[in-house]
């Protein structure tokens, strides 16, 4: 609880005056811990006393091919493995674990599933870090509802003192997880982007009472300009955005409704995915892991720059502060505020690199990020709508929509694609998708690379 209750205070009322003093800050959490990992972990054994540009960018494979060596406490990847499959196929999450060590699994969208450790001190900061962050306020009892397709130990951590917390499982028949959510009556609704929008046209369907929570918070998949305005219709409350992964609690919507990176956690770095620097994949340093330390890790998402600091170029403080304010973007004051923000504004979680459309002009290759693709339906379409977008072959486009839908939005792509000098792409169509809530929600997907 100390642990926990650590993290709960820093995470809501920690402050820091400027960038500056957050990033002086960042190197000493960041060399404090690169020491005591050298020290622990046999893979990085052979790095101590080097600063972090030194460090080796690794991904899922090579974690995944070094795990052995990697984490921290001897643990072997084929027994962790065996656990956390045998608690998912079970559906006993409570299982998942082996000694103090919180065991999970990605879900495996990129092709590879990966592990997740967590000792008990680590869940407890995780703990505090999730409350600080995305409880609505300290002064009510709060009803959590996470809607996901696999619980974890690490979740009920939360479960503490005036909050209840009640886990949907969504691989469940929707008659069942829907019942059960209706009698829960969340007050605060985590779930996937696929999961609200079930939960947005279901709720009340199978019991007398329609859920009616007072924030949403949507994570594990992208959330759409379009299904955004849906969730949003149906339960008229504010809804928030966490960027949590195997990797790290690494991103979350403040209070203002701006999404940022939780850099009193992690570190990032910028892989550029294009010459107009609108566009990366980050490489995190979570300086609070120890058991599964994640250093350098370059992840496979496309994170679009928030249109400000685009405008910008570059991370802008107002020149004359009086007193503590709040910085929105780093370019703007909140009236009246007396909060502090220099955290880096997230733009938007735009889908995965392995999801960008690679579309040929003239030989050459022309990459479409997924949140073109989104932006371009969601402008061209009045309602919402269920659709997928595939590339199946070179310069070849399947559109997965009702089929009243499926000439606007071939509309709106070859909008799009006319704009990027794209003129011989070639469409087919088919049904509306259907989704399996086992699985991720991917509505733009390249079939030619995934």
């Amino acid at each position: 609880m100390i642990a926990l209750l650590n993290a709960f205070y820093k995470a809501r009322y920690q402050r820091f005056n400027n960038r500056a003093k957050l990033q002086h800050w960042q190197d000493k959490q960041i060399k404090k811990h690169l020491d005591w990992v050298c020290q622990h972990s046999p893979y990085y054994e052979t790095l101590q006393g080097q600063s972090l540009d030194q460090f080796p960018i690794i991904n899922k494979q090579i974690m995944m091919k070094h795990f052995d060596q990697l984490n921290t406490r001897g643990l072997k990847q084929q027994q962790l493995f065996e656990i956390a499959t045998e608690a998912e196929n079970s559906r006993q999450f409570k299982q998942s674990s082996i000694g103090d060590i919180t065991v999970g699994l990605s879900s495996g969208t990129s092709g590879q599933r990966g592990l997740f450790l967590a000792n008990s001190q680590e869940r407890q900061i995780w703990a505090g870090n999730i409350l600080g962050k995305l409880l609505p306020n300290l002064l009510t009892k709060h009803r959590i509802a996470l809607v996901l397709r696999a619980n974890s130990p690490l979740y009920s951590t939360i479960n503490k003192g005036p909050i209840q917390f009640c886990y949907i499982d969504i691989t469940q028949p929707i008659a069942v997880w829907m019942k059960q959510l209706d009698q829960f009556q969340p007050t605060l609704l985590i779930g996937s982007a696929q999961a609200l929008q079930l939960c947005a046209l279901f709720t009340g369907q199978y019991s007398a009472l329609p859920i009616k929570p007072t924030r949403i918070i949507s994570g594990a998949e992208v959330l759409t300009p379009a299904d955004k305005a849906m969730i949003q219709e149906s339960f008229k409350c504010p809804i928030h955005e966490v960027y949590q992964c195997t990797e790290g609690f690494l991103g979350s919507t403040d209070q203002f409704g701006q999404m940022r990176w939780n850099e009193d956690i992690v570190f990032i770095e910028k892989h550029w995915l294009n010459e107009q620097k609108t566009h990366y994949s980050p490489i995190i340093t979570d300086f609070r892991r120890r058991t599964q330390p994640i250093i350098r890790y370059q992840l496979d998402d496309v994170i679009k720059v928030s249109d400000s600091l685009n405008k910008l170029g570059s991370l802008k403080e107002p020149a004359c502060l009086k007193g503590p304010v709040y910085l929105k973007d780093h370019e703007q004051l909140i009236n009246g505020s007396k909060t502090v923000s220099v955290f880096e504004a997230i733009g938007a979680i735009a889908g995965r690199c392995g999801d960008c459309l690679i579309l040929n002009t003239q030989g050459k290759q022309v990459p479409l990020l997924p949140d073109l693709i989104y932006r371009a339906i969601s402008l061209k379409l009045t309602q919402h709508c269920d659709y997928r977008i595939s590339q199946v072959a070179d310069n070849k486009i399947e559109i997965a929509a009702e089929l009243s839908m499926q000439g606007p939005i071939q509309a709106a792509l070859v909008g799009l694609f006319t704009q990027q000098g794209l003129s011989s792409v070639e469409f087919t169509f088919a049904l509306k998708p259907t989704w399996n809530t086992a699985n991720k929600q991917r509505r733009v997907v390249n079939l030619c690379t995934s």
